[in-house]
C-alpha cells in the first residue's frame, strides 16, 4: 500500500492586528506576506494534508499590556516600554491591581531564569472577539477554498490566553510552568507524524521563530517520521526594530529549510 504523504502548513497568528496596516501591532510587510500566502495556498491547495492556524488571544489586562502596570506616579507605561526585573524590584513599576502582585513577582523571577533582560509592553492587541483578533483577508478566503477543495477542517490553536506570561511559541509560554502554558505535547506529536511541516505567519522575530525553535528542540524526544521542516521566508516579517536576519540565522542552525511561496 502506498504510504500517505502528510504535509502540514502552520500559519502563525495571521490576524488583523498584525497583518492589516490599521492593526494595533502591525508588522511592516505582513499585509504583503498574507497576500503571498493566500496565493500560495490557492496554487498548491492539494499539497497540504493539514493546515493549522494559531490565534494570539488576549485580554486587555495582561502583563504585556499597559493596563497591568502603574509607575510611582500612578501612570501606565507607554507601549514598547521595557520593564527590567530591577525596575520592578525597586518599585519603579507595580501591578495596578494588588491581587496581581504575586503574579508580577513570579513573572520577573521567571524572566531571570529564562535569561530575558526585560519585559516588553505591547499595545493592546488581539483582544478576544475584536476585529483585531480575526484572521486577515485574503487569507480567510483562501482557507475557505482549501476546506471546500479538500473536505478537511482547518485546525486552530489558541495561544496567549494566560494573562501572567508572554506566549510567543504556539507550543508553550515563556513561563511554561502554568497548567495552560505547558508544552503542547498533543500538537507536537500530531506534527511529528508528518513528512513535512512548513511554517509561515507573523512575526518572524517573535512568534514564528519561537514556534519553530520550541518544536525542533523537542522533536528528538517526541519521535515520529523522518521529517523536513521548512519556512516560507517570503510569508513572514519581523517586528520593526527587531532583527529578522538573526532569526533566520538561528533557524538555519536548527536545520530549517527556507523556501519561497512561488517555488
Amino acid at each position: 500500500m502506498k504510504k500517505e504523504v502528510r504535509n502540514v502548513l502552520i500559519i502563525v497568528d495571521p490576524q488583523n492586528d498584525f497583518c492589516d496596516p490599521s492593526g494595533a501591532l502591525y508588522v511592516e510587510g505582513a499585509a504583503a506576506d498574507i497576500e503571498r500566502l493566500a496565493r500560495h495556498i490557492g496554487r498548491r491547495r492539494g499539497d497540504y494534508s493539514d493546515i493549522i492556524v494559531s490565534l494570539d488571544s488576549h485580554d486587555a489586562v495582561a502583563v504585556f499590556h499597559p493596563g497591568f502596570w502603574l509607575d510611582e506616579g500612578s501612570n501606565h507605561p507607554a507601549p514598547f516600554t521595557s520593564i527590567a526585573p530591577e525596575d520592578y524590584r525597586r518599585g519603579k513599576w507595580h501591578a495596578a491591581a494588588g491581587d496581581n502582585e504575586t503574579a508580577a513577582k513570579r513573572l520577573f523571577d521567571t524572566l531571570g531564569e529564562k535569561g530575558a533582560e526585560s519585559l516588553t509592553i505591547w499595545p493592546e492587541h488581539c483582544l478576544v472577539s475584536t476585529w483585531g483578533h480575526q484572521i486577515a483577508d485574503p487569507l480567510r478566503d483562501a482557507l475557505d477554498l482549501w476546506r471546500k477543495a479538500t473536505g478537511r477542517p482547518v485546525r486552530y490553536v489558541f495561544k496567549g490566553e494566560n494573562p501572567y506570561t508572554d506566549q510567543f511559541s504556539i507550543f508553550e509560554g515563556v513561563d511554561n510552568s502554568w497548567s495552560d502554558t505547558m508544552f503542547n505535547e498533543n500538537l507536537a506529536r500530531k506534527l511529528a507524524e508528518s513528512d513535512t511541516v512548513t511554517f509561515s505567519g507573523e512575526a518572524l522575530s517573535h512568534c514564528v521563530e519561537a514556534s519553530v525553535s520550541s518544536y525542533v528542540k523537542r522533536l528528538g524526544e517526541i519521535g515520529g517520521r523522518e521529517q523536513v521542516i521548512r519556512l516560507l521566508v517570503d510569508c513572514t516579517s519581523p517586528v520593526a526594530g527587531f532583527d529578522g536576519e538573526s532569526s533566520l540565522d538561528r533557524l538555519v542552525v536548527l536545520g530549517v529549510e527556507f523556501i519561497r511561496s512561488d517555488s
